[in-house]
């Protein structure tokens, strides 16, 4: 049932129209979006740390949007062919699910199978169970992560159920049953896709009168708080880097090659006081010339390349 209502009716000068629909009643106050919205960015900070330290890759999550919709419009709204891991509430047996796109799921297997993290030449969407496994271990720490983010509002028990890539085989409610469908921005490397979260209101509802600026803000959730600022330098601080400096380049046959001994010299493009890159996991990020430090090879920074560097 749509009920059309005209500015004119109300004083208004314009024709415009107004559509509502009874049956798609919003049942969050912008309040409570804007409170979910807080929680969702703290989930968000703590997942691209947690993706960032498993994958030892540039990674950030940002919240775009938080709506309300019917589970059949967040249904049609998805490709044909995706991947949908489920958790479910342990005591309530109520569950949700997080949507993400085959290629991004692949460049983070890729990743954690020790790859570069590209998802070229897979052409597929389904994973194998040698696949699925190293993805179940990333998303088992997304299931606390969450559940994290939520402890100042609900218990929030979760578990991760299985992994679904037909949309049309998720049952998570009723067609006309209204979720919460939070869309992040995740950027892995290189790569960007949207990530989708969907909630069902019937799990939310219990701690409605709980998602209030008072109630956030009393426990200063929008604060990164000193665990987390040390947990995270904990393992930044611990990641290993390959910087390699570059001294030159020489084009030369087989035959040459198999022809030097001891003596020869090998004349490379570069010169001598021309600076040398400085290569941080493969991109170009410095200038810098050669020395020694206490009898030890070493190289002096002296420009720092702006931007992301270009392989060559």
């Amino acid at each position: 049932m749509d009920y059309r209502v005209s500015n004119s009716q109300v004083g208004g000068t314009s024709t415009n129209l107004k559509v509502y629909d009874f049956k798609k009643a919003l049942r969050l106050s912008m309040e409570q979006v804007r409170v979910l919205t807080r929680i969702h960015e703290n989930f968000a900070y703590q997942l691209a740390s947690l993706i960032s330290s498993e994958l030892r890759s540039f990674v950030q999550v940002e919240v775009t949007t938080v709506e309300q919709m019917l589970y059949e419009e967040f249904i049609n709204k998805l490709p044909d062919s995706t991947i949908l891991s489920v958790f479910e509430s342990g005591e309530q047996g109520i569950r949700m699910a997080m949507e993400l796109n085959p290629e991004m799921a692949f460049v983070m297997i890729d990743r954690l199978l020790g790859g570069k993290g590209t998802a070229e030449g897979w052409g597929r969407s389904a994973l194998t169970p040698i696949e699925a496994n190293v993805f179940k271990r990333l998303l088992e720490g997304v299931v606390q992560i969450l559940q994290k983010a939520w402890s100042d509002i609900m218990v929030l028990p979760l578990k991760y159920v299985n992994m679904e890539t037909n949309p049309q085989f998720l049952q998570l409610g009723i067609p006309t049953e209204t979720v919460i469908v939070i869309t992040f921005q995740l950027t892995v490397g290189k790569v960007e896709e949207t990530m989708h979260l969907c909630i069902p209101y019937i799990l939310l509802e219990p701690y409605i009168p709980k998602l209030s600026s008072h109630n956030w803000y009393g426990h200063g959730k929008w604060v990164k708080n000193r665990e987390e600022s040390e947990y995270l330098q904990d393992r930044i601080e611990h990641l290993i880097v390959p910087v390699i400096t570059e001294l030159g380049r020489a084009t030369i046959t087989m035959e040459e090659i198999l022809g030097l001994n001891v003596n020869d010299v090998i004349q490379l493009n570069q010169l001598v006081d021309e600076p040398l890159q400085v290569r941080v996991n493969e991109e170009m990020k410095f200038l810098a010339h050669p020395g020694t430090k206490k009898s030890r090879v070493a190289v002096k920074i002296e420009h720092l390349i702006e931007g992301e560097g270009k392989n060559e």
